[in-house]
């Protein structure tokens, strides 16, 4: 063997990463969770670029690369063969967070590259897909082209000279930190992981075999080309596992006809085929951020129906992320079809007749789903003795109770060492996803009763199937009440009769789930177009005519 010649160090500045990555010189191996950070690790690490802080080193390996369709972040183009690659070793958190927030734009969807300064509050946010960001937010990708933030900092006239500072400095920040990189050259694979061994200490590490095997891994191509590896990269959507079906599923409804056809007949070649699996991930990322911040569903076992998935990645795929009148009738068709019952007919039937309404208009195609759900969901009552997630109604208990907010009662670690802080929103740690994600149940008993209806249920990780009720007495009650324990609850509970608690429990219980599906599915309000339309001259026609 040739051996690996002493590391070239250099520093290289953000901007000239960016430029690497946009060449196609930079490669990524596509490992087992290819990205797994979330949006807080994003802000921290712009923290330390604004601050100068270190953030760790590159540690790249130097070696030919084919042409392939590679991605970066949400920056996706076919690069060129090039003899003169970047293979990421160690360092590949940082180095995807960065690429990714500084080639974001508006229409980005993933949280962890919309990264913004707020200028009032003088530190890094992230916002998802679906909230408008404050117009005192600086976007990274803004700050980091001087050009763009010039035209940005022109639109805002109320900017004070200490905004105006604090704009220079981020954008100076990042125009000039520069990462330590260590740059490898040589086929002696041993004496390159004895290198990153000792390097690999910044962050979340990942396993030393994952990226050894990802990078002798052929072809060396990071887009998804089967099943397995576009279940892997919508992994890091942090939604959970979509299995092969919903994917089969999604993929064949975006192309349109029978959704039921065979799937391994589809595709007239390798292009056809990623070209599907490249759209079919982009309209399911967009699926996510709509499921998660206009439906209230956090993960994907929450979901009452799968269905629901193929049909929203067509409606993706024609329309885009779904917006105003339409965004409001799909949350409505979601809610409603959970509650009675989205596929009547049976889940291929319904799954055929649901992505044939999507078509031409996105509010009448809106409108067109929710004429295809059966009737009496006015009638609708929680069923609080479903608990078990494979039924859709007890999904929409569980729903129910976090649409309550509830809170941590105790300090709880995650899986990943960090500490989640007594009064902590559940729904704002990692605790729920990982519960989740493991096949465990969300709920954990209240008081020793046999009673395992959802008024002796609640959402809490961390209590390892124990009772809650003992630390009650020890909790705010507004702590208390995030969990649909309200005053009575706490007197009959002092009082020693659990049987009494449980009653009222139940009563708060099933108020805030049905009240919670009545906000989520509007029955009773009209499903036509939005009011203001009725007074467009499309509708009515011109006024004036003669």
């Amino acid at each position: 063997m040739a051996g690996v010649t002493q590391p070239k160090v250099s520093r290289v500045a953000l901007p000239e990463l960016v430029t690497w990555a946009q060449s196609g010189r930079i490669r990524v191996p596509q490992f087992q969770r290819s990205y797994r950070w979330d949006a807080e690790d994003a802000e921290r690490l712009f923290d330390s670029v604004f601050r100068g802080y270190p953030i760790g080193n590159l540690l790249m390996w130097r070696k030919p690369a084919p042409a392939a369709e590679i991605s970066l972040g949400e920056l996706r183009f076919k690069a060129p063969e090039r003899s003169d690659a970047l293979w990421v070793v160690d360092g590949q958190q940082r180095l995807t967070t960065l690429i990714g927030a500084l080639t974001a734009s508006e229409n980005t969807v993933d949280r962890r590259f919309r990264i913004f300064y707020d200028l009032r509050d003088k530190k890094f946010v992230s916002a998802t897909h679906s909230k408008q960001p404050a117009d005192h937010w600086l976007p990274v990708w803004v700050a980091g082209d001087n050009r763009r933030l010039l035209a940005w900092q022109r639109e805002r006239n109320w900017l004070t000279d200490e905004d105006f500072d604090l704009c220079d400095a981020v954008a100076t920040a990042i125009r000039t930190y520069e990462i330590p990189t260590y740059e490898i050259e040589g086929d002696d694979e041993q004496a390159l992981r004895e290198i990153f061994d000792r390097m690999n200490t910044f962050g979340k590490t990942l396993k030393r075999a994952e990226i050894f095997q990802a990078l002798h891994s052929a072809p060396l191509d990071v887009q998804p080309s089967n099943l397995e590896a576009l279940r892997e990269r919508l992994r890091a959507l942090e939604f959970g596992d979509f299995t092969s079906q919903i994917l089969m599923q999604s993929v064949m409804a975006l192309r349109g006809g029978k959704v039921d056809r065979d799937f391994r007949q589809e595709f007239k070649d390798d292009e056809d085929l990623h070209s599907a699996f490249s759209a079919t991930e982009k309209a399911l990322r967009l699926v996510v951020d709509f499921l998660k911040g206009d439906a209230g569903i956090p993960h994907l076992r929450l979901l009452p129906y799968a269905l629901f998935v193929p049909v929203l990645a067509r409606f993706t795929h024609l329309f885009g992320r779904p917006t105003g009148r339409a965004a409001e009738l799909l949350r409505r068709w979601i809610w409603r079809g959970s509650a009675v019952g989205a596929a009547p007919q049976g889940n291929t039937v319904a799954l055929r007749r649901n992505a044939s309404a999507i078509e031409n208009d996105p509010v009448a195609s809106a409108a067109r789903l929710l004429e295809l759900l059966p009737p009496g969901g006015d009638q609708w009552q929680p069923d609080l003795s479903q608990t078990a997630l494979n039924r859709a109604q007890a999904k929409i208990n569980v729903l129910g109770l976090l649409s309550a907010h509830p809170v941590l009662l105790i300090d709880v670690p995650d899986m990943e060492g960090s500490l989640h802080l007594k009064g902590t929103r559940i729904e704002r740690t990692r605790l729920l996803a990982e519960v989740l994600d493991s096949g465990s149940s969300p709920l954990s008993p209240v008081v020793g009763l046999s009673d395992r209806s959802v008024s002796n249920r609640m959402v809490h990780p961390g209590l390892a199937g124990s009772e809650a009720a003992p630390l009650f007495p020890f909790a705010h009650p507004e702590e208390l009440r995030s969990h649909c324990v309200d005053d009575q609850c706490m007197n009959f509970l002092l009082s020693g009769d659990l049987d009494e608690f449980l009653r009222r429990r139940s009563e708060v219980v099933r108020q805030v789930i049905a009240g919670h599906v009545q906000k989520m599915a509007l029955w009773g309000f009209s499903d036509g177009p939005a009011p203001e339309n009725l007074f467009s001259e499309d509708l009515w026609g011109d006024p004036d005519a003669a």
